[in-house]
């Protein structure tokens, strides 16, 4: 699988505000996961000179209570940031081919 953007809305904490991002995410299969780099704003212009809005990110889509979720890698554990882009791969990657991974 070759690297590809994603788009997805990022909950700002504490308020009902949305931001929205793409990145660049790519998948490893060693243990598999993506590696997510490369975020910026939705409307902005890649490589426009502005370093990333946000470090690069490690998540993987885990079983967990009969359903799927997404995790950081190192941590195991979800978070708002974690389901924002596992949304955004789910949007380009079909479920049955994330079943399969």
């Amino acid at each position: 699988m070759r690297p590809f953007e994603i788009k997805f809305d990022f909950p700002v904490a504490s308020s009902d505000l949305k931001i929205s991002l793409k990145a660049t995410a790519e998948f490893h299969h060693s243990e598999p996961y993506f590696a997510v780099h490369n975020f910026y704003l939705a409307d902005s212009t890649k490589n426009n000179g502005y370093p990333s809005v946000l470090p690069d990110q490690e998540i993987k889509r885990i079983r967990r209570n009969d359903g799927w979720v997404w995790v950081h890698k190192d941590s195991g554990k979800e978070s708002e940031l974690s389901v924002a882009i596992g949304k955004g791969i789910e949007s380009i990657v079909a479920r049955d081919e994330l079943d399969t991974l």
